[in-house]
């Protein structure tokens, strides 16, 4: 798979079947405009629905992951519902990255800010660079987070941590982003995109439903009570054990013990 969306989105694949989705507007620090945007809905709608991807990158090109969404084009839509542009243009994406059965780790260099930190909060994994941020940059123009950033924050953080990170725009790096729970780790900034590609190869080793069920079962526990969540776990482990992988893996244990 290899494909270029009018330059403003990629898609490259190996033959593991972890594919690299990255936004490429560097001159502008990957900020979207609703070209862009639109290029990236479908993008990740793409390998969403192909059965041959096994893990997601999502990255930006160049110096920055995104900055946000692109003010010179977005501040001349003021005549049109908030609701419907945001409909339209990002939650398409996020959607597809909460939902796709395959993992998707976020790489992030520089800064993430506006819309880029939906995109990183809506991923599975987060690997960023010692340099990277993560900025909720909307208070600064008399707007509020939205597409879904303050339902991920206050579940994240609390109330107090994401209100402050909200309220006052402030950075989040790298590493306090791991520390409180934003990021899975930090690295030095060269070393960012080899880290995930290491991760997405960790990851496609493991059994592919398992990991589908996995990412289910934790997105869907965020609102179910605890019975709902035992019960759907219950469900997607009864399908895990029909399936010709659990055969397989158990055999290969079984076989690895006998030595």
């Amino acid at each position: 798979m290899s494909d270029r969306t009018g330059e403003l989105v990629t898609v490259s694949a190996n033959e593991n079947g972890v594919v690299e989705v990255a936004i490429a507007r560097p001159e502008v620090r990957n900020a979207l405009n609703e070209t862009t945007a639109l290029a990236l809905n479908q993008a990740l709608a793409a390998v969403a629905t192909d059965e041959r991807v096994r893990c997601v990158i999502l990255r930006g090109e160049g110096s920055a992951f995104c900055a946000g969404a692109d003010l010179s084009e977005f501040e001349k839509a003021t005549s049109q519902p908030a609701s419907e542009r945001l409909e339209k243009l990002f939650l398409p994406a996020l959607r597809s990255l909460m939902t796709m059965e395959k993992p998707v780790i976020a790489a992030v260099s520089g800064a993430a800010a506006g819309i880029g930190v939906s995109y990183v909060l809506a991923s599975d994994m987060v690997v960023m660079g010692r340099s990277a941020y993560l900025k909720l940059a909307f208070i600064n123009i008399g707007l509020i987070p939205d597409v879904g950033a303050c339902w991920h924050l206050v579940r994240k953080l609390g109330h107090a941590q994401a209100f402050e990170m909200a309220a006052l725009a402030t950075p989040i790096s790298g590493e306090r982003c791991v520390a409180l729970g934003l990021a899975n780790r930090v690295v030095e900034d060269h070393q960012v995109l080899a880290e995930v590609r290491s991760l997405a190869q960790a990851l496609v080793g493991q059994s592919p439903q398992a990991l589908s069920a996995t990412k289910r079962a934790l997105r869907e526990a965020a609102q179910r009570s605890l019975s709902d969540t035992m019960a759907l776990e219950g469900e997607l482990q009864d399908q895990c054990k029909a399936s010709e992988d659990f055969q397989m893996r158990v055999a290969a244990f079984r076989q690895s013990r006998r030595k």
